[in-house]
Formats: structure tokens, sequence, C-alpha cells
């Protein structure tokens, strides 16, 4: 088939966020048995890391845009206002084009995408209403009303972007009933992303007290949240009991708010953007992802958890996984609570090494990148026999 991509973000093997990650994965999966196109923004000085891309592309589209000023308001229009410019652009491609399928990746990047000729699938990655609305029961005051109107705009736009492809994929089971509640007529596919794209078979040392989030946070600002919540809620009760606990704050983009704290306390350290994320995931002593709002899985929880790391979230964080609260994961959604299960996993090694094994084995049977391969390309022959009106077998959910 010749199917063409279209993301949002550049698919890198290094990206700086999973989703990136993935959509290269795919990319070049897939391009040994299609004909791959892609259609992708790009950051002006990214060019070059096109060249990693050619190999598996028979065409690439690229969509480059200047870098854009720090946070703030001017800077979020200005991303919104490149969002919707690619989407033209992505648009103009699929209508001209003669593709045999067109493949939509994230819920913003298909706003001004139409219906076309081919078959049109839309790899949601979150269902961005979910948090939407949790922002909306979390607000208090004035501000309620504001997020009251937010979510329901939010609502409908995701449900009539929805309603123009043929397909949609999620990356949950809870996600996919999230999605159908909304809109009961949608066609939607449970694909989830494979864990552990990045691990290799090494083997490091815990170091002691290592609490790590490992996140991007240039473009997500629930990510900064959730260190900033963590480090002043959780973290003092950690250190009540465990006084050399030590905060790692890893990851791409991290706000002033974020370094500040690396400058006031010796023991969190904000590292910024790491290129071997193997061995910061097996060094922790236990990965925290104190995940306050949550739109899908929490692709950071799965490559810990495969990675053989103990983990402690919130149900927000679980959610999307569906791991088994206490045997695979622990879970707690208060500081106190949060606190309480760090604590257990630092003080209690044996037991923390049995979850990490529990953990690692639940990724491994649910998870693994030959089954997702397997889901995609089962929508895609159900696609095709449905535009030529063969029957074919319905693909799993």
């Amino acid at each position: 088939m010749k199917i063409l991509f279209v993301s949002l973000f550049l698919p890198q093997q290094k990206a700086y966020h999973a989703g990136g990650r993935y959509v290269n994965e795919l990319v070049r999966r897939l391009s040994q048995r299609h004909e791959i196109h892609l259609a992708t923004r790009l950051e002006e000085g990214e060019e070059p890391l096109l060249s990693e891309l050619t190999p598996y592309c028979a065409g690439i589209h690229p969509f480059s845009y200047p870098r854009l000023p720090k946070r703030g308001v001017l800077a979020s229009l200005r991303l919104a206002a490149n969002y919707l410019a690619f989407s033209i652009f992505a648009n103009r491609l699929i209508q001209r084009g003669d593709y045999d399928l067109v493949q939509v990746e994230w819920v913003e990047t298909a706003v001004m995408i139409r219906r076309g000729a081919a078959p049109m699938v839309l790899d949601a990655h979150d269902v961005i209403t979910k948090p939407a609305r949790r922002s909306y029961l979390r607000s208090r005051g004035f501000a309620r009303l504001a997020q009251l109107v937010r979510w329901q705009l939010v609502r409908f736009l995701e449900v009539a972007i929805m309603g123009r492809f043929d397909r949609i994929f999620t990356m949950s089971e809870f996600d996919r009933g999230y999605l159908l509640d909304l809109a009961p007529g949608l066609k939607v596919t449970t694909v989830p992303i494979p864990a552990g794209m990045d691990l290799t078979p090494a083997v490091y040392p815990r170091v002691p007290g290592r609490l790590l989030f490992l996140a991007s946070y240039k473009y997500r600002p629930t990510n900064v949240e959730a260190a900033l919540w963590f480090h002043a809620e959780v973290l003092p009760l950690v250190r009540r009991e465990v006084p050399e606990a030590e905060f790692v704050i890893a990851g791409f983009g991290p706000p002033p708010q974020l370094v500040e704290l690396a400058e006031r306390d010796p023991r969190t350290r904000v590292t910024g953007f790491v290129d071997d994320t193997d061995e910061l995931y097996k060094s922790a002593s236990v990965f925290v992802a104190p995940i306050l709002t949550g739109g899908g899985i929490i692709v950071k929880v799965l490559d810990a958890l495969a990675a053989g790391t103990p983990v402690v979230t919130t149900s927000f964080g679980n959610e999307g996984i569906g791991a088994i609260a206490g045997r695979d994961l622990l879970v707690a959604d208060t500081a106190r609570e949060f606190a309480a299960a760090v604590v257990t996993l630092l003080r209690d090694r044996p037991y923390a090494e049995q979850v990490a094994a529990s953990g690692s084995a639940f990724v491994a049977g649910h998870f693994s990148i030959a089954a997702v391969l397997e889901r995609i390309e089962s929508s895609y022959r159900e696609l095709a026999a449905a535009a030529t009106d063969v029957p074919a077998a319905p693909p799993p959910r």
C-alpha cells in the first residue's frame, strides 16, 4: 500500500517525547511492507534529522517552522497558529495525492484535515476531551465557568474531527470506551503503544534513594504540574522517612520553575533532555509518575515497567495501562498515600524487586511491538477491503 503518514512532531529514534519515537518506529517497521510517505512539522534547525528517515520513506514533505519564543501567551498563540498551518498543509497533500491510505498522528493535527479519497485513519494518542473535563472538575470559583466552556468546546471539536475518519486508533480500552461514550458511531480500535523501545539488555546498579520522573516538559504543562506537585507535596513526606532521597527530573524542555527546584534543593537534579534513557530508567530505585489529569497511556510508565524499575503512579497514570495495583505497580492518589508507597519501595527492596519483576512481565505480555503491528495491519486490510467492497475479518478490539 502507498501510505501517507501525517505527524505533528518529527519522528525520531531519539525524540523529545515518546509519541515521536513511536511514529518513527511505525514508519521504519511498516516501510518493510508498504510505500511510506511522510508529512511532518520540524523546527528550524532540525532539517538534517530528516536524513534518518530517508531510507524508509519514498517521499518526505517537511513543514518547517521558526524556533518559538519562551513560554507565555504569545508563544501559545504562535504554537496554535503553527498547528493550524500544518493541518492546512497536510490537507492539501491528502486532497491532491493518490494514496491508498492516510494515517494522521494526534487529534490536534487533524483540525483542518478533511476526508480524502483514500481511507483515513486517526491515531489519537490521547483523548483530548478527558483532561479538559478533569480540569473543569478540579477547578473552583470563577475559573470553573471558563473550564466548563473549554471542556465543551474541546469535546465538540474532538467529536467533529473524529467523525471525518474511517478508523480511530486509541492506545487503551479505557480510551476506546471513553470515545464511544462521546460518539457511539465511531469505528475505534485499540492499538497500544509498545513498551521499552529504547531499552537494551544492559544491567546497571540501582542508586539507593534515587527517585526518577522522566517526561517531556516544553509543550506538556501537565508534566510540569506533576513534577512540581511531587516536589512540593510528596517529597518532603518521603524525606521524613528517607532523608537521603534524591529526586531526578529528566526530559526535554524543563521550564524555569523546574530548573529553580535544583537551585534551591541540592538533592533535586534537573537534567534536561537525556539522549540515552536506558541507564537512567534502570539505575533509579523508584520511578514516580504523579499524573494529576491524564489523557491516555502514560508511555513513561510503560518504559519504566519494561526497564524493571518499580513504579508508583496515580489512578490516572494507570488507567490506560490496566496493570494490577499492588502487584505490577503501586497506585496512590493523595500526597500522603504516594509518599507511603515510595517509602515502602525504598525500604523493602525484596518487595520492590518483586513488584518490578511483575511489572516487567506484564508489559512484555501486553505491549510488544509484534502485537501492535498486527493490530495495525489488520485494520489496514479491513479498510482496504471495505474500499473495494471485499469482505474481511474485523480487526481485534
